[in-house]
């Protein structure tokens, strides 16, 4: 099993169940640290996982009551993971938010995504630089497959138009398989991204770096926004490549296709 945890002002995790026991017994995670896992329906104490109620001895004979002071109640915040009295928080579905994550909170839910958001569960966004990496591998996959179909057409033009003399010709014919082989290239794209996509939920350079590409409900995209989202990035291409770089500056990690799409890359 995998944690999470928070200190209040950052998210660490995931780490094994034996890693997360060194914790507790350090004292680095205690009672009132902010744990979650898979299952779990919100951020929790971890004062309230444990088993706290005092057990006696069968030679002790009855249990003799202990008196515990009352302390004030406090509740912690959903999103920042501090603690606040139960009046300064605002119960948004199952979540208890401060004011200020507040905006946070509902922006992301005026977006479609689910209660508590993606961070709550432990998900981290993919950044700038990695996913820069798997498109460089994606384009290497997609130049090798467009050199095996290009290739073949090239050398088929060249013999093709082997004694033809005529200037306008040669010029037509060359326009005419350029065209072509856009046209086979950018189909070959199109399949190769949106076909992974919905089938695997991320490219092969996406899945080389255990990346994957999810709605802001955390479903994987169907056919038609998989399809919406690959022409998306030849906006963000247009923009001098400007939609890209986006996604260094973005809470999420959104490029401008993303945007558009409502869709986020994270790590697995």
């Amino acid at each position: 099993m995998d944690w999470y945890y928070s200190d209040g002002r950052q998210q660490f995790g995931p780490v094994a169940q034996a890693e997360f026991d060194t914790l507790v017994a350090s004292g680095r995670v205690n009672a009132g640290t902010l744990v979650w896992c898979a299952g779990m329906a919100n951020w929790t104490p971890f004062g309230t996982l444990q088993q706290t109620a005092p057990v006696a001895s069968p030679s002790q004979g009855a249990v003799a009551a202990t008196a515990v002071e009352p302390q004030p109640e406090t509740r912690f915040c959903s999103q920042c993971g501090r603690p606040f009295p139960p009046g300064d928080l605002l119960q948004i579905g199952n979540m208890t938010v401060c004011a200020g994550c507040k905006d946070v909170v509902m922006q992301r839910l005026r977006e479609g995504a689910l209660p508590g958001g993606l961070a709550y569960q432990g998900r981290q966004y993919g950044g700038f630089w990695i996913r820069f990496a798997a498109i460089f591998i994606d384009g290497i996959i997609l130049g090798v497959v467009g050199a095996i179909i290009n290739v073949p057409l090239q050398i088929f033009f060249v013999a093709a138009n082997t004694g033809t003399q005529d200037p306008t010709t040669i010029l037509a014919r060359t326009f005419g398989l350029a065209a072509v082989l856009i046209v086979i290239n950018m189909g070959i794209a199109l399949v190769y991204e949106s076909w992974f996509i919905v089938a695997r939920g991320a490219t092969p350079g996406k899945m080389v770096l255990s990346l994957e590409v999810i709605r802001a409900d955390g479903t994987r995209p169907g056919w038609g926004l998989s399809i919406g989202r690959h022409f998306a990035k030849i906006l963000s291409s247009l923009t001098l490549y400007i939609g890209y770089i986006m996604a260094g500056f973005d809470d999420e990690k959104r490029a401008l296709h993303d945007r558009i799409c409502e869709t986020r890359v994270i790590r697995k």
